[in-house]
């Protein structure tokens, strides 16, 4: 899906005051063992009616990757969407707070995502740190608001 903004110019336009969107994640558990999933809820809230678009994204940091069919915006499943790859979010047909969730699932040793009880090799974790960012148009700039860290433990 093409993305309505670049960001790679982000915020080149700080010195210009608008209220900007403000994005909170976050996520059903605090400690993964390989194969778990997990459910991440961000909330999107809109201070600026000219901001009307918007492009989520969530590049979810290994060990964890997005579960395929799983994105729901206000309740509403979307079934091809993917926060890894962003999609386009729409103020005007969605409203000035959106919600969006999705799932995610937890990998390491095959051994261990086979829940085998007398596996010694799954004992170590690794602390991941997830964030999610709306790329937006405001103020003539192209903007990007970033979500608080949702801290994870991953077992691998």
């Amino acid at each position: 899906m093409k993305s309505l903004y670049n960001c790679n110019n982000a915020n080149s336009c700080n010195n210009i005051s608008c209220p900007e969107p403000t994005i909170n994640m976050t996520a059903n558990a605090n400690q993964l063992a390989p194969c778990d999933l997990i459910t991440y809820t961000v909330t999107i809230t809109n201070q600026d009616n000219n901001v009307t678009y918007g492009v989520f994204k969530d590049n979810m940091p290994s060990p964890i990757i997005f579960l395929p069919g799983t994105v729901t915006i206000n309740g509403v499943n979307y079934p091809t969407l993917n926060p890894t790859a962003g999609f386009n979010v729409n103020f005007l047909t969605m409203g000035n707070t959106i919600t969006i969730t999705y799932m995610a699932k937890a990998y390491g040793d095959s051994c261990c995502c086979v829940k085998v009880t007398t596996c010694d090799c799954c004992r170590n974790y690794k602390k991941v740190i997830n964030r999610a960012s709306l790329c937006y148009k405001q103020c003539c700039c192209n903007k990007l608001a970033t979500s608080n860290n949702v801290e994870t433990c991953v077992e691998y």
